[in-house]
């Protein structure tokens, strides 16, 4: 008897698995699709994420550079020794005398001048 138990037993497994695997599938499939749909989600807001950083991050170096070429421009603006001194927009130009005898840049400083409209004035050499 018990044999025939087990039999049937075995028999009844046999025919409910396939049902049973019919009636699975479509909550493991959708199961499935919904955590692909979460995993690209993240993925997009990730690489939206990482774009704006970057984004970021180059507007951050040309912020940089031009500061950087602002200071170079201002740097050459003075001579090695600091005696030709280009003012600021609106003030006058300041040029040494020692300076003023050098003719490339007493025309260059008294461009600047006309330029930004504004005197050249000669100063003491210091």
């Amino acid at each position: 008897m018990a044999d025939s138990n087990d039999d049937q037993a075995a028999k009844l497994i046999e025919s409910l698995s396939g049902k049973m695997v019919e009636a699975i599938l479509p909550k493991i499939t959708e199961s499935v699709e919904a955590q692909i749909q979460g995993v690209v989600k993240k993925n997009d807001e990730l690489l939206d994420e990482l774009k704006l950083k970057k984004s970021q991050d180059e507007v951050e170096a040309t912020k940089k550079l031009l500061a950087g070429l602002e200071a170079k421009q201002q740097q050459e603006q003075t001579d090695k020794n600091g005696l030709l001194q280009f003012a600021s927009e609106g003030q006058n130009i300041r040029l040494s005398k020692a300076d003023a005898r050098d003719p490339v840049k007493y025309r260059s400083a008294k461009k600047l001048a006309a330029d930004r409209g504004v005197d050249l004035e000669i100063v003491r050499d210091e």
